[in-house]
């Protein structure tokens, strides 16, 4: 269940995000340094929704490690 909503999570995010993207050589650069600024942490969302997806509890591991290193 946890794959499928992930899934879906990472598609919805992308449907958002290509519109975007493909539209940026219409504007001028200042709204594009915006634009990806606003989107960069959707497209890390979308990259880790996929990657919990492929591989469930990867994350949580990562999370683990990262702390454990801190400590």
């Amino acid at each position: 269940m946890p794959r499928v909503v992930n899934l879906a999570l990472a598609a919805l995010l992308l449907t958002v995000l290509i519109p975007v993207a493909t539209h940026l050589g219409r504007v001028g650069t200042t709204v594009r340094v915006v634009l990806v600024a606003v989107c960069t942490p959707f497209a890390l969302l979308v990259v880790l929704c996929l990657a919990s997806a492929v591989r469930p509890g990867s994350l949580g591991r990562l999370a683990r490690r990262v702390r454990s290193r801190r400590a």
